[in-house]
């Protein structure tokens, strides 16, 4: 494999002029940079990733904290738009899944402070905000959740003024009993204790037993589903956490003839919903991802909120 001091034999230049041409520095004339580049084309020179990032003091890699090694179309959707955003940025993703083992994220912050990634997004997190503010020091950190009372910059999804206006309508049209779902619980996060307490303080005689957690695919729909109708068969109305899961509890539904059959209202507005017309709430989980890589790059701290709009396909 060609090295630097390869090309400096070569084209007869000096190692340092040979570097600072391949880094683009400006101390180096046009025409000397088109030589050299032409000479390590031709060498078939690679540059070391490691050295750059001496000389540049840049990964130009993002690492992507993510909750769930397996299939989850919440996170799949964020997923893709950050991939999209860094391709945009010239930035490379490293995904970093910890299965919400707090050990493991500490790995992944020991690492950004060694400098492997120029910025880190949290996903979701298993450590507190307040403990993971202290690597601010070493670069950008930015959240797709609240981060509390810590300085961690967040971007997240308005999850009360999407519901609440929701759930009032329902109500006007005489649907009074509601239940929810949950990706891990209903206090398991900011953005979990924020949803529940809005069903709380909406809903009558709403309680812990009307939700499911750990709610995350089609199959954990079916065993909401088929919770809620043991539980209390008279519920009118269940809140999924995404159209997948609400196409599993549908399936249920239909599997077991259940009379009269609840409302199923999904989250994302992805396929399953648009196929089976049943209404969705649209987080818009493409800009979540996508602004939360423009804001970890410009590295400022400030707060977004993205906001929602219900879809009634049927």
């Amino acid at each position: 494999m060609a090295t630097i001091r390869d090309i400096a034999k070569k084209t007869g230049y000096s190692i340092s002029t040979v570097s600072h041409a391949l880094n683009n520095r400006p101390r180096v004339s046009e025409k000397t940079k088109e030589e050299i580049i032409q000479v390590a084309q031709e060498l078939n020179y690679i540059p070391n990733s490691k050295a750059i990032s001496l000389s540049t003091g840049k990964s130009y890699s993002i690492g992507i904290i993510i909750p769930y090694t397996k299939k989850n179309s919440y996170y799949d959707s964020i997923i893709t738009s950050i991939i999209s955003e860094c391709f945009l940025n010239d930035y490379r993703p490293t995904f970093l899944p910890t299965n919400y083992d707090k050990n493991k994220e500490l790995e992944y912050l020991r690492l950004f402070a060694s400098k492997e990634f120029d910025g880190l997004i949290f996903t979701s997190a298993a450590n507190d905000y307040k403990l993971i503010e202290s690597y601010l020091e070493y670069g950008s950190i930015v959240s797709c959740e609240h981060t509390g009372e810590s300085k961690i910059p967040f971007v997240q999804l308005e999850k009360e003024s999407a519901f609440r206006p929701i759930i009032e309508k329902l109500q006007k049209k005489g649907i009074k009993k509601m239940a929810c779902t949950f990706s891990r619980s209903p206090f398991s996060s900011l953005g979990a204790v924020e949803t529940y307490q809005t069903f709380e303080s909406t809903v009558g005689d709403f309680s812990s037993n009307y939700t499911f957690s750990n709610c995350r695919d089609y199959h954990d729909g079916m065993k909401a589903a088929s919770y809620f109708y043991k539980f209390d068969p008279s519920i009118e109305c269940i809140f999924a956490n995404s159209d997948e899961i609400a196409a599993g509890m549908i399936e249920f539904h239909i599997k077991h003839s259940t009379n009269p059959k609840p409302l199923i209202i999904g989250q994302n507005n992805d396929s399953w919903s648009k196929a089976l017309n049943f209404p969705s709430i649209d987080f818009h989980l493409a800009s979540l991802g996508s602004t939360a890589v423009q804001l970890c790059l410009q590295g400022e701290y400030k707060n977004i909120y993205i906001s929602s709009n219900y879809v009634e396909h049927a």
